[in-house]
């Protein structure tokens, strides 16, 4: 009779211990499934921002300049073409390459991460979740990456002959700078990426849910596109400001010349001053016409990338 109690406490415990790893399995980062989402992550930024490279440079050129009545679209791109070759509507974008595609994949693979430590079954998470989740995420990856933003923007805005590359870039701005350059504008970047990628990541996340019910799984290509491109000008709408503030830190102090703002809240200050609200979304639409184009083919080469790789639809 005490062996068979005995036993049967033990099966109930083994139950439970069973149910228990059970549940433990379900926070394990799975290996294969992350390699997945890194590599899908990688090729959707690498392929949108190259192809929306020329509205990029613009709208740089648009941000860093001062005075109530702004260079105009039309003249940021006659500048450009002044410089001579088709190479210089893309300068630059080498090294937003460089920065962009691991800085999506590391993006957008921890929030996968951090949405399945978040709650048990994803399908469960709650739309302030899915915010918290990708305001992490995003402010992660930018502040890992955060030195080569710097350099594009320098190779980006700065004259031709300037710098002859990236690596002649880092160089000069670490010899005439110090390290501290690298990481100038990383304040309003951080404030800025918080709630651009928590609403980005969030409203798309939650536009494909929806989408993906009402076409049995299978949206077509044009859906996507728009879903990412309706996200992430939400996002733009939120965090714009801050994103010219990261712009115009990262632009002053080239070839020695001196350092016009003392930090963030200087930008915002004598931007508002002297050039009234307006000057604080000078170039958003330009960046709107590259982003949100460039968001929307992010998102739906990221989604194709990891369905080819046999992730499922709905993660």
């Amino acid at each position: 009779m005490e062996a068979a109690a005995s036993q049967a406490a033990w099966e109930r415990s083994g139950g439970r211990l069973e149910e228990q790893e059970e549940e433990v399995d379900e926070y394990v980062v799975d290996p294969a499934r992350t390699a997945k989402l890194l590599v899908s992550g990688g090729i959707a930024g690498a392929l949108s921002r190259t192809a929306t490279a020329p509205i990029d440079r613009l709208k740089m050129l648009l941000q860093i300049q001062e005075g109530r009545t702004p260079m105009t679209m039309r003249q940021g791109f006659k500048q450009m073409a002044a410089e001579g070759t088709m190479s210089a509507f893309f300068r630059g974008n080498g090294t937003n390459v460089v920065k962009i595609a691991p800085e999506t994949a590391i993006k957008l693979t921890l929030n996968d991460v951090l949405k399945h430590a978040v709650v048990s079954d994803p399908d469960d998470i709650t739309p302030a979740q899915r915010m918290l989740a990708g305001a992490l995420a995003g402010g992660s990856a930018q502040a890992l990456i955060y030195p080569l933003e710097l350099v594009r923007t320098r190779l980006a805005v700065c004259p031709s002959g300037t710098y002859g590359g990236i690596f002649d870039c880092a160089g000069k701005v670490l010899r005439q700078e110090g390290v501290r350059a690298f990481y100038r504008g990383i304040v309003p970047s951080m404030i800025g990426i918080l709630p651009y990628a928590g609403v980005d990541i969030a409203a798309f996340e939650l536009l494909k849910e929806r989408l993906l019910d009402e076409y049995d799984n299978h949206p077509p290509a044009h859906v996507i596109l728009g879903a990412g491109m309706l996200s992430s000008s939400l996002a733009q709408f939120v965090s714009y400001p801050l994103a010219l503030t990261r712009t115009r830190l990262q632009a002053q102090g080239v070839g020695g010349q001196a350092v016009r703002y003392t930090g963030m809240m200087d930008v915002l200050r004598r931007t508002f001053a002297n050039e009234g609200f307006r000057g604080l979304y000078k170039g958003a639409g330009t960046n709107l016409c590259k982003l949100a184009p460039a968001a929307g083919i992010s998102w739906f080469v990221f989604e194709e990338t990891k369905l080819a790789l046999g992730v499922d639809v709905r993660s």
